[in-house]
């Protein structure tokens, strides 16, 4: 399993610095969490190919 903040170009990308998505020039990095405790369950959902 793969956690991403995007998947451009299906996505359009976001830059993380509140610039319009359109215009934006610059980036920078952002943090993506998984939470995997009793306070903040997650559940990934994983699709299925037959």
């Amino acid at each position: 399993m793969q956690v991403a903040g995007g998947a451009f170009p299906r996505f359009a990308r976001n830059p993380g610095t509140g610039a319009p998505l359109a215009t934006a020039t610059a980036g920078r990095p952002c943090r993506t969490e998984v939470h995997h405790d009793a306070a903040h369950p997650s559940c990934p959902e994983l699709p299925v190919l037959a």
